[in-house]
């Protein structure tokens, strides 16, 4: 029986999706079977080619599953403080998986901006029993929990879903209804839909299958950091990705070396000179404030 993982991308993150899919089966175990689905959101031809020869030279299978743009025109993907972010309407498609999978009963699915360090079939294996997903502790589950009145709150950026519950359950009509009548709860976007409407249904998963490692004080406070050392999944959370300029995750460097392996691997001198501009010159925006900076140093900063 195939491992089976699904992503969701569009065309702007076929890179990432890349990487990850290849760190998989560069450490898969010589008898996993392994069954790839993309919930594609617009992955140019080109960028499609280059996930099926990657699937097809690690011995996986691998189909596209095209999600409409009309799908998910209404659902919001600004923080709470109405700002943009890094999310897209990609995000939402996991919602949508009982009814692209519907020969499959269970599913990893799996954000774009991961890397696995080892074998999914032990996290595959898992008893799901009466679950309906199930997950990692967010790194700012408190917070989250509370904003919504939870007990529990998992991140989505690594779950396993019961599709055969969320049949049986019509779970995808209740993150949907969800999603319509509550739009003005919603913050972190599919995940708090998730948590919302799952929360009996629920369970934690071991840390090292989402290591949400970051740069900030908080992925050293909450243990994350330490955690990814050695987990099998290392998870790039946050705005600051490792192929942005001026990224000091601390572990930025096994992005890059599963990218050394993709046809994607001249991007490393793009970013070189990404980040050498950034080092010259740079703005950020936070706290209200945007910020300027020159050779590292702030030389201005006005209120939004």
């Amino acid at each position: 029986m195939p491992i089976e993982i699904c992503f969701s991308s569009d065309d702007a993150y076929a890179q990432h999706l890349t990487v990850a899919l290849t760190s998989i089966l560069h450490n898969k175990n010589a008898l996993d079977e392994i069954s790839v689905s993309i919930l594609d959101g617009g992955i140019r031809q080109a960028n499609k080619q280059i996930l099926q020869n990657v699937a097809q030279q690690g011995g996986a299978g691998i189909r596209f599953l095209p999600v409409s743009d009309a799908a998910f025109a209404d659902a919001p993907i600004q923080t709470q403080a109405d700002k943009q972010t890094h999310i897209s309407k990609a995000a939402y498609y996991r919602l949508l998986l009982a009814d692209f999978l519907p020969d499959v009963d269970k599913v990893i699915y799996l954000d774009c901006d991961i890397v696995c360090r080892a074998s999914l079939a032990e996290l595959y294996a898992l008893d799901m029993g009466n679950d309906w997903i199930q997950g990692v502790i967010d790194i700012d589950e408190e917070r989250h929990a509370r904003r919504l009145g939870l007990k529990r709150y998992v991140c989505s950026g690594v779950l396993l879903f019961n599709l055969r519950a969320w049949r049986e359950r019509d779970v995808q009509r209740l993150c949907l209804d969800f999603l319509r009548d509550h739009a003005d709860l919603i913050v972190l976007h599919d995940q708090d839909v998730l948590n919302v409407v799952c929360q009996d249904h629920l369970s934690y998963i071991d840390r090292t299958w989402d290591a949400q490692a970051c740069e900030t004080r908080q992925g050293r406070r909450s243990g994350f950091n330490d955690v990814a050392k050695t987990a099998a999944i290392v998870h790039f959370i946050g705005e600051r990705k490792p192929w942005n300029p001026g990224c000091r995750h601390p572990y930025k460097k096994e992005y890059f070396r599963y990218l050394a392996m993709t046809p994607y691997r001249d991007f490393v001198r793009e970013h070189r000179r990404n980040c050498l501009r950034y080092a010259l010159w740079h703005t950020k925006q936070s706290h209200g404030r945007k910020r300027w900076y020159l050779l590292g140093i702030r030389v201005w900063q006005k209120k939004l």
